[in-house]
């Protein structure tokens, strides 16, 4: 379909207005190949519920002139201290901050995109110019076309853009079956898996189980919480679930997703204990390796975590799964296991405001004046 007018823009501003936009958000989602769990309505549904306060929604929904919805910018507004002196009104991607999530982006398809985009420039420098000084675009595939339109418009205005940040995610992209798999490691590699596994056996009776229902999800998150606990309690912050908010907001988010098939626990037992575990997601042929836990004190020279994640592989190819995303982060033991790297990418853009223009001025005055002029 060509679109042959410019589209509408309208701000979805309130909790009560995006729970009523699941259907034709799940709706035009499916339309969109290879998206991510992480752009679906429950996952940026519940993460808005503990992380945005009122009147920080932003989500801006496109419609053409029939009123058929045709694209979503999933974002919300945040004020915040920069360089602890200039406060920034800051426009981000809804589940930017605190749950990792990776692979953001807007939620069109391609041949409406350039259509979008430049309704959204339009309105985001237009409507809505007084209430933003900051747009950040965090995470967004490095394949994506996004920046390449956006840069555009952008460019010819002579608006201020900048890359801030780039990352990977490592993924391991799986064969048809365990034998082409197990083949693929490598002689020494088998050999230490097996050498490993042996050495656990002997300790004791080795048993690795997955929840998957909601029933048993409960009690084995509860198991995988308190190993990551376990792995990070000797460290500044103590890790994920130390914040109350996050924890509260993983509750939630596991116990939906659960009931819709979503979400994998993994846990390694000895002798009925568990002492590794994995919490994953599950989505259109792709298992998400979310976060790890363990205990550092049972059985290291084991390395259970690994052993784990090796069970996590062949468990995804038995299910016919197409990847394995080990998400962000290039740790060592991912890039031993991946196959491959999704690039990701976190760009600024600077709205005609001193508080925008202040900020950039840490960076050369030049740019500072630019923004106020352009």
């Amino acid at each position: 379909m060509t679109l042959r007018r410019p589209l509408t823009i309208r701000a979805v501003t309130t909790s009560e207005e995006f729970k009523g936009l699941a259907r034709e958000w799940d709706a035009l989602l499916s339309t969109i190949p290879g998206h991510s769990l992480f752009l679906t309505w429950e996952w940026l549904y519940y993460w808005a519920m503990h992380y945005v306060g009122d009147g920080q929604l932003r989500i801006l929904l496109a419609c053409d002139e029939d009123e058929r919805l045709v694209g979503i910018a999933p974002l919300y507004l945040r004020r915040s201290q920069e360089h602890t002196v200039i406060a920034v009104r800051e426009l981000r991607w809804l589940g930017s901050e605190d749950a990792c999530s990776s692979y953001l982006d807007l939620i069109v398809q391609e041949s409406h995109k350039p259509a979008f985009l430049q309704s959204l420039y339009h309105y985001l420098f237009g409507d809505l110019r007084n209430e933003w000084d900051l747009l950040t675009l965090s995470a967004v595939p490095a394949e994506s076309s996004t920046f390449d339109l956006w840069n555009a418009l952008v460019d010819e205005a002579g608006k201020v853009g900048e890359v801030v940040t780039t990352g990977c995610c490592p993924v391991i992209r799986l064969p048809d079956d365990l034998l082409t798999y197990r083949a693929g490691l490598g002689r020494n590699r088998r050999y230490t898996l097996q050498r490993k596994t042996r050495y656990l056996q002997e300790a004791g009776h080795m048993q690795c189980t997955r929840a998957t229902a909601p029933a048993e999800v409960e009690a084995a998150f509860k198991s995988f919480i308190t190993l990551h606990e376990r792995r990070w309690r000797s460290h500044p912050g103590g890790g994920v679930f130390a914040n109350e908010r996050t924890r509260q907001f993983h509750w939630d988010i596991v116990r939906v997703l659960s009931e819709r098939g979503r979400v994998s626990i993994d846990l390694l037992l000895l002798d009925g204990r568990p002492i590794a575990g994995v919490y994953g997601l599950l989505y259109q042929g792709v298992y998400y390796f979310y976060l790890p836990g363990f205990d550092p004190d049972i059985m290291p020279k084991a390395s259970p975590g690994r052993l784990l994640l090796h069970q996590v592989i062949e468990q995804a190819i038995g299910d016919g799964a197409q990847i394995v995303d080990l998400l962000q982060g290039a740790q060592p033991y991912k890039l031993e296991w991946s196959t491959g790297l999704r690039r990701l990418v976190t760009a600024r853009y600077y709205n005609r405001h001193t508080s925008a223009a202040a900020l950039k001025f840490m960076d050369g005055v030049q740019q500072a004046f630019k923004i106020l002029l352009r």
